[in-house]
């Protein structure tokens, strides 16, 4: 009881009523609530106009930013083009070609089997196994500065050229 008594209290503060009610009782009977409840209703709606409202605004100023964003990364797209356009225009293709991965993948296939003839040169003059015959090519290549495929590339026309002498010194 004392609980819906000060609920009322509560109501009628609210309401601008001042306790001029029995106790446990609202003042103004179920008419009087029901009004109240509409104007309450009413009121709710109104903030929840005010708040869409509010949230409408907010919702076109973020979609008018991602417009702009979307504008400013089609500008650096389309500029990023034109720089890589003009790079294109004023570089060689073996300049091209050293920059694409595609080249680059394709230099790699074709110096595998120098590397593998240089590696089997080695196992075949030294009786190393695979694995101690390209880390002594990767040794190498690191000590002269050059590239492992390039030193193969060497290895093999060393072993070429000597070849011929041996031939002919071993046929007589």
């Amino acid at each position: 009881m004392a609980a819906a008594h000060s609920m009322c209290d509560s109501a009628n503060r609210l309401a601008g009523h001042h306790g001029s009610g029995q106790p446990g009782q609202c003042p103004g009977g179920p008419d009087e609530q029901r009004v109240r409840g509409t104007h309450d209703l009413y009121a709710q709606a109104e903030a929840a106009r005010k708040q869409s409202q509010a949230l409408a605004g907010q919702l076109q100023a973020t979609q008018h930013k991602a417009n702009e964003n979307w504008r400013l990364i089609r500008a650096a797209w389309n500029r990023a083009e034109e720089i890589r356009v003009s790079w294109l225009a004023d570089h060689s293709d073996p300049d091209r070609l050293r920059y694409s991965a595609y080249a680059r993948l394709e230099a790699r296939l074709a110096s595998m089997p120098v590397i593998e003839q240089a590696k089997g040169i080695l196992m075949a003059q030294y009786g190393w196994p695979e694995e101690r015959a390209f880390d002594a090519l990767r040794r190498a290549s690191q000590r002269e500065n050059v590239k492992v495929r390039d030193l193969a590339a060497s290895v093999v026309a060393r072993a070429v050229r000597s070849a011929p002498a041996r031939r002919h010194t071993g046929s007589r």
